[in-house]
């Protein structure tokens, strides 16, 4: 059974491992210009979506590329994450 000092240290250290995690999996998309960040935002991109039926990887206008990695049509092929959304969300085959 874990002594106090370790459950302490968990409790410490789980924020930044999941902040670290967080972090890790955006790591499609680098720096981004004031533009480029504009046009995800008109297109209510988010990093993480929050329906499985609903992310870059199941729309039409996403081209995968490595891993988790992808670039999309509407974002004039900029890279993207994936497991984020936007509004102009078209699932494929449809």
């Amino acid at each position: 059974m874990p002594d106090r000092r370790s459950l302490l240290a968990i409790g410490l250290l789980a924020p930044f491992v999941l902040t670290h995690t967080a972090k890790a999996q955006t790591t499609c998309v680098g720096s981004l210009s004031m533009s480029d960040r504009n046009r995800r935002r008109a297109l209510g991109y988010v990093e993480a979506s929050k329906s499985r039926d609903r992310r870059c990887g199941l729309c039409t206008f996403f081209t995968a590329t490595e891993g988790a990695c992808g670039t999309c049509q509407m974002l004039s092929g900029q890279p993207v994450d994936a497991a984020a959304v936007c509004n102009s969300f078209v699932v494929k085959g449809q």
